[in-house]
This record gives C-alpha cells, structure tokens and sequence, in this order.
C-alpha cells in the first residue's frame, strides 16, 4: 500500500506573531484616518460654532427650521423661529450658523 513519509517532509517555518497582525493593524488605520478622524474634527469645529453663538446669529435647526438666537447658554439656546415664537432646544439641535445674504438668496430664488 501507500506509505505516508511525514518524518521526511518539512517543518513550516516558524512566523513572526506581529506579521500575522500586521494587514489587521493596516485596516484599523486606514479606518482610523478616512473615517475617524473626519468626523472627529468635523464635530470639534460644530462644537467650536456653537460655542460662539451669540444673540443674533442665524441659525439652522436639525429640523429644519430657521431661527434667530434670542438667548445663548451652555447647553439650552433660546430661537426666535418667526413672530416672536421663541422656543428652546439643546445646543444639539443646532446644525449650523447661516449667513443672512445665503439664506436670502435662495428664498428670492423660488
């Protein structure tokens, strides 16, 4: 019959445990660079702006609505949303400071 020769056959090479990581540690730092590190500066700069609101600013709501800040604190900003209808929202509803002469612009053009 047929004879099984393992004693001849070679042992694999013995291989470095930081080589088998390393394609693993390349994924994790391309994720790390296109899509981490974005949205952390991204959030960094909306923090940066909402930080700065001050009674005046046009500001666009998550929602979608337009407002005029009438009062700013740390977490609570009071908007002026048309008519002296004031609401308050957490500064996490803010979604951007909108210049006037955009906002404007637009609405001339519909």
């Amino acid at each position: 019959m047929i004879e099984f020769a393992y004693a001849n056959a070679a042992a694999p090479a013995a291989t470095n445990g930081l080589m088998n990581f390393l394609p693993m540690l390349l994924v994790i730092a391309v994720m790390w660079f296109l899509m981490i590190r974005p949205q952390q500066k991204a959030e960094k700069q909306r923090r940066a702006m909402v930080a700065a609101l001050k009674k005046g600013d046009r500001v666009l709501l998550s929602s979608g609505l337009y407002g005029r800040v009438v009062q700013a604190g740390e977490t609570i900003v009071k908007v002026d949303l048309g008519k002296n209808f004031v609401v308050e929202v957490n500064v996490n509803a803010i979604a951007a400071k909108v210049d006037d002469h955009s906002t404007e612009t637009a609405e001339k053009s519909e």
